[in-house]
């Protein structure tokens, strides 16, 4: 009684792995792509309390893990991997290229505004960098100035994507806090075909000056869609800008974008000898200086189509037409 049978010998099916597709006569049953694999934690790196001691979760054979940085190393590239990271993750980014991402790996936060995980940079040096094909971050907090408080410092460059296709999107990150505790460049694209949509950039205080935004080098089929952006950058710099290399066929629509400097005077800025080309759409755009001001600036080696830009420059106005109108 209660002895071990072959399921074999009374015609049950045998086990099949879930790497493999199943024949189920006709056609066959293939399993989802790529494995899950979850996060909770804080930035001590404590396991949640409810995970028993081998971090098993119920009815799953996938592991929790207590940081991004370690369930990062347990994905492989192009498998499809996701990483789910729970409601009230707390973890920091404390050196240059601080995850080893995978291509095609998806990091997905759960939760609504602070609730959604949050991701802190503590030294000057740290960094992400999104250097492979197909990596994107979605729903998460990233306090790219490190945490409130009154120690001095400068992050100088948080996020860099170099990756073909890669994305941040639907995330918050705070760029700027007072004058002491800020990043330099919050992004840098290099990447063909890289997607920032529906994110919040801001700076806190009009005193928490940083040098730049968003710069496009080389940065092909780049969308930047749906973005709110309140930031203080140089009076004339603009929170998108085009540097070293010209990016062709970019898409830059439907932007909240407000360059908060005293008699600022820029919003995207494309003003560099660049042969850039695309499309500037329907951008919502705000400066400080109440006279005519581009808010957007042009240059005449490229091949840029302005669409639809409304621009403001003074408080409780409605926007005008900005960019040259077609006769």
């Amino acid at each position: 009684m209660f002895t071990n049978v072959n399921p074999i010998d009374y015609g049950l099916p045998q086990p099949y792995f879930l790497e493999k597709a199943i024949d189920i006569g006709g056609a066959y049953v293939s399993p989802g792509a790529g494995r899950v694999f979850r996060v909770r934690g804080t930035a001590a790196g404590a396991v949640s309390s409810y995970d028993d001691a081998n971090t098993q979760v119920l009815f799953s054979n996938q592991p929790v893990f207590p940081s991004v940085a370690l369930a990062l190393k347990q994905c492989k590239a192009s498998r499809g991997d996701t990483i789910f990271v729970y409601p009230g993750h707390a973890e920091n980014i404390a050196s240059a290229d601080a995850w080893d991402f995978k291509a095609n790996v998806k990091i997905i936060g759960l939760g609504w505004g602070d609730t959604r995980p949050t991701f802190t940079f503590t030294v000057a040096a740290a960094t992400l960098l999104l250097d492979v094909a197909g990596v994107s971050i979605q729903n998460c907090r990233f306090l790219c100035a490190g945490p409130s408080g009154t120690t001095a410092l400068t992050v100088a460059a948080p996020f860099t994507l170099s990756g073909e296709g890669c994305a941040l999107v639907g995330c918050y990150s705070q760029v700027g806090i007072d004058a002491d505790q800020i990043c330099t460049t919050f992004m840098t694209i290099t990447g063909k075909n890289c997607l920032v949509a529906g994110n919040e950039v801001a700076g806190l205080a009009v005193g928490a000056e940083i040098t730049d935004v968003i710069v496009l080098t080389g940065a092909d089929y780049v969308r930047i869609l749906d973005n709110y952006m309140k930031v203080t950058v140089g009076a004339a710099q603009g929170l998108i800008r085009s540097l070293t290399t010209a990016s062709l066929n970019v898409r830059i629509e439907r932007n909240y974008i407000y360059s908060w400097k005293a008699s600022s005077t820029s919003c995207i800025n494309f003003t560099a000898a660049l042969a850039n080309t695309g499309i500037i759409a329907n951008n919502r755009l705000r400066v400080t200086t109440d006279g005519g001001v581009a808010h957007i600036g042009v240059n005449a080696a490229g091949d840029l189509s302005l669409y639809d830009n409304k621009g403001v420059n003074a408080v409780n106005e409605s926007g005008l037409a900005i960019g040259t109108a077609s006769t």
